[in-house]
């Protein structure tokens, strides 16, 4: 009896001990169950952020790429503009001879000196002088017509003068100038009784009969002469002070 009493104790211990080992079995289970899901959430969650961080950088990139193309491309316009601008005003401060053939200075506009302290004021299709022949002869020409006070009647027209004798009388000078060319440059011409008034445009480059000059700058020769339109003296020859 003692005997039967020992083997059925030895039995429910043996049944309790394996309750408690599953229950401990179920709880581990559950914790490693529930370890493994945070581990996977977090693992979600890293890969998400850096996904996200990762396309934060690249439009991040993209964007700053585009500001400096944009960037890149104003500086390349202004640049273009400026040298237009650049290309537009060289235009302009060269000695256009086709338009001065037609009477059209602009391209001459501002103020020219010559060594002799004389001066050429210029204005689009009028030339002031202060003195047009080396003979202080002050002068106007607009467009291809001159205007000589000094050699005017009162009536404000070419004086008629002598010439080979009294009784033929001719004007004191042609309003209406003539066109020579030239190589290389153009010359306006007036005619005088026993001479010539020329108005010569040589562009840089070009120096005709001139002695001496610079011959990188544009220059104008108005001379009253027997010669050739540009055989003068580095002083006669005027630049274009402004």
């Amino acid at each position: 009896m003692k005997k039967i009493k020992s083997t059925i104790l030895l039995g429910l211990s043996l049944v309790f001990l394996g309750v408690l080992v599953g229950c401990n079995n179920s709880g581990k289970s559950s914790v490693d169950t529930a370890t493994t899901s945070s581990s996977s959430r977090e693992t979600t969650e890293l890969t998400t952020s850096m996904k996200e961080t990762k396309e934060t950088k690249e439009t991040t990139e993209q964007t700053t790429t585009q500001s400096s193309i944009v960037q890149e491309t104003k500086e390349t316009d202004a640049s273009q503009e400026q040298t237009g601008e650049g290309q537009a005003n060289e235009v302009i401060e060269s000695m256009d001879l086709s338009q001065i053939q037609q009477g059209d200075f602009t391209s001459l506009n501002g103020t020219w000196v010559n060594g002799l302290g004389n001066t050429i004021f210029v204005a689009n299709n009028t030339m002031s002088f202060t003195d047009i022949s080396n003979q202080k002869q002050a002068a106007e020409i607009t467009g291809l017509n001159v205007d000589i006070p000094q050699l005017n009647s009162p009536e404000g027209t070419p004086e008629l003068v002598s010439f080979m004798g009294d009784s033929n009388k001719v004007k004191s000078y042609e309003q209406q100038l003539g066109l020579e060319e030239n190589q290389g440059f153009v010359s306006l011409r007036s005619n005088l009784p026993s001479a010539v008034i020329y108005v010569s445009f040589l562009p840089k480059g070009i120096m005709g009969d001139i002695l001496e000059g610079d011959i990188t700058r544009d220059k104008i020769v108005a001379v009253g002469t027997q010669n050739t339109a540009t055989s003068v003296r580095a002083e006669y020859v005027y630049y274009k002070a402004d």
